[in-house]
């Protein structure tokens, strides 16, 4: 078995997709079929057991909009799920800061969100995390909702329990989860709540309030309007009529107030229009049609995954970062490439690359490590930290940024600025 680029024999370690405090999230793709699979490893002992909960659970659901557990396994201490690809990335990269993105499209992820809501509410399933890096996106640009760390059961036939538990992330939060150690709360409108906040940064292109409490000045002010009492606070002047008074309602501050998530989809803004309905794309189209004609997933390749085949070290599960390694010249790694907006192409070499990011890391005191020869660790402040990777393209460099901790808004917006900060140097047919 050859570590540092394989998992197991014949999976390749091909990106990094995600990281957090339990470890990283790295995509697998089978040399031989295509075939790949996201990997989530955790590696201390307490989190694998919350991880070994998680894994029940999320191996119960399955719905288009409900990213798959496709199974897990422990090894020498470290629990490993295996979860479908999702190439399309996450869905806060497709949002613009202070702008947001196209109503059509906004609307087509909301329902999309609802549904998957829908299900696991109907199922008894609380997810108590949703926000837009937690939502995910295939190749065929569909929501799959992600990372059921924090779920939980609160509903077992027609028995609902009321949750005590403050969790989730705090700007999409509702008041009353913020308040569950006063008050215990329902799971479905708090779900529902944190499900209009993402639809407002998708139309607003940011958030409203830091916190939902009255000591949050610009929820404090949210709160006076909802009474009639103040005037609309900025973000929400951004948006279209029905699409207000949808968020006028979702968001009430009461969950009694709330509709309901059939209420939801009866209300105007949802209904169907007559609307071009363009798929987004961030590669040329036949790179797309090339990634849909990768193999698919076969019950033997993910029995070696599962069962048979002894992983490598966890020290081992090494990005391969050079450009002419075995791993990443092969062309079913390239086609499952996990598509990002965070990305530009510069007129140098990678060594160039990474000095002239740090010359712009330097002048915004930003501060950063070497992973590697080619990739960074930068911490931009105590809210957003990312992860920067420079390969050679063509005649150039192929610069990737991610998003490492932090939000996405934030993320974006940081990322926006080392971009145009690196422009001079932008090949001519860049796209980002």
């Amino acid at each position: 078995m050859a570590a540092g680029g394989e998992f197991v024999e014949g999976w390749l370690v091909a990106q990094v997709l995600g990281e957090g405090a339990y470890g990283e999230v790295r995509l697998l793709v089978h040399a031989g079929s295509g075939a790949a699979v996201a990997l989530k490893a955790v590696r201390a002992e307490g989190e694998a057991a919350g991880a070994c909960r998680e894994a029940a659970l999320h191996r119960a659901l399955r719905h288009p909009h409900v990213l798959r557990c496709l199974g897990e396994r422990t090894h020498q201490g470290l629990h490993y799920m295996f979860l479908e690809y999702a190439q399309g990335g996450e869905l806060f990269d497709r949002i613009e800061p202070d702008a947001g993105m196209g109503e059509a499209a906004a609307r087509r992820y909301w329902r999309q969100l609802l549904a998957g809501l829908e299900y696991l509410h109907g199922r008894g399933v609380a997810h108590r995390d949703i926000k837009p890096e937690n939502l995910l996106l295939d190749h065929n640009d569909n929501v799959k909702i992600s990372d059921f760390g924090m779920a939980t059961l609160f509903r077992h036939g027609a028995r609902e329990r009321l949750l005590s538990r403050v969790c989730g992330t705090v700007p999409y939060a509702a008041p009353e989860v913020l308040a569950a150690a006063e008050r215990p709360y329902r799971a479905a409108p708090a779900d529902l709540w944190a499900a209009a906040l993402v639809l407002l940064a998708m139309l607003a292109g940011e958030l409203p309030w830091e916190r939902a409490h009255a000591t949050d000045a610009r929820f404090a002010a949210w709160c006076a309007c909802a009474a009639g009492a103040g005037a609309l606070p900025a973000p929400f002047r951004k948006l279209p009529p029905d699409a207000l008074a949808l968020l006028q309602r979702a968001l009430q501050p009461q969950p009694e107030a709330r509709p309901g998530l059939q209420r939801l989809l009866r209300m105007r803004w949802l209904a169907p229009k007559e609307e071009a309905a363009r798929a987004w794309r961030s590669q040329p189209a036949a790179a797309d049609d090339c990634a849909d004609a990768a193999g698919e997933l076969s019950a033997a390749d993910m029995d070696a995954l599962l069962s048979h085949s002894q992983p490598a070290h966890a020290d081992d599960l090494l990005l391969a970062t050079q450009h002419d390694s075995p791993y990443t010249q092969n062309e079913f790694v390239l086609q499952r490439l996990v598509r990002r907006m965070t990305r530009m192409r510069l007129r140098c070499d990678e060594a160039a690359a990474l000095r002239a990011l740090c010359d712009a890391l330097r002048e915004r005191g930003y501060s950063w490590r070497r992973l590697d020869h080619n990739r960074l660790a930068i911490e931009c402040d105590a809210e957003v930290r990312m992860r920067a990777w420079a390969v050679r393209a063509g005649g150039g460099a192929l610069l990737e940024v991610r998003r490492s901790r932090g939000c996405g808004l934030q993320f974006k917006r940081r990322y926006l600025q080392l971009r145009d900060a690196l422009r001079p140097l932008a090949a001519d047919d860049d796209g980002t």
